[in-house]
């Protein structure tokens, strides 16, 4: 199908001809020009070049233009690419992918859980629920993973991305709230592959005590019966 192209402040749309991307062009603009903006004002960080946002038909086009084949309905490529499914039923807009590429200005850390915790961050949301009401679901059923374990890439990957990306966007929340962005940047920025040892040194607590302090807020929070109703609905689907 013919591309056409629309540029922007910060980015360069890549949408079809006749596509829904095409005639919501202007919304999905002022969208992402708005994430942009909220993304390096709270980083304090810029891109260098624009951001080539390709806006596909489909999760297989998706795979097809990253170059693994692999059906996605989001990726972000360095240095400044993202790949990005818009029709009626999914729209995979908004903060995440846009959230990579900037925060890979500060730093590309070695841990999944942590680059997808601060594009969870951003997100702030996991289907329209609250993160932080996936994981008071997950640690009442029986489904929490700990963080210490999910710092490790192998074990991160041996869960579902719907119980491992709602836990790393809440604890990336609790960290820059209970120490401020400017500290979460320093650990983002110097985190290597010991995270026990760069968590300590920044935060002055081990990995494991803040696991147990951020399960004892997050059940310090309200939650809403119907979120959990619906939490439980995708669960018992999905996993």
């Amino acid at each position: 199908m013919e591309w056409a192209k629309r540029e922007s402040k910060n980015y360069i749309f890549n949408y079809h001809v006749g596509s829904l991307a095409e005639k919501d062009i202007e919304k999905i603009i002022k969208l992402q020009e708005n994430c942009y903006d909220f993304i390096s004002n709270c980083l304090n960080v810029e891109m260098e070049q624009k951001i080539n946002y390709f806006l596909c038909e489909t999760s297989i086009e998706v795979g097809e233009l990253f170059g693994d084949n692999e059906p996605c309905n989001g990726c972000a490529k360095e240095p400044n690419e993202v790949f990005a499914v818009y029709n009626t039923e999914v729209k995979c807009i908004g903060f995440h992918e846009d959230a990579h590429l900037i925060s890979y200005n500060l730093s590309v850390p070695p841990q999944t859980f942590l680059r997808e915790g601060l594009a969870m961050f951003f997100d702030k949301v996991s289907l329209g629920i609250p993160q932080y009401m996936w994981v008071k679901y997950f640690i009442d059923n029986g489904l929490y993973v700990k963080v210490e374990d999910l710092v490790i890439n192998d074990k991160f990957y041996n869960y579902s991305d719907l119980v491992t990306y709602p836990i790393a966007g809440a604890f990336v929340e609790y960290l820059t709230t209970n120490f401020g962005i400017e500290k979460f940047k320093e650990f983002y920025a110097s985190v290597d592959e010991d995270f026990d040892k760069s968590f300590s040194h920044t935060f002055n607590f081990s990995v494991s005590e803040s696991n147990n302090k951020f399960i004892n807020y997050i059940n310090c929070l309200g939650y809403n019966d119907a979120f959990t109703e619906i939490i439980k609905n995708v669960v018992q689907d999905k996993l």
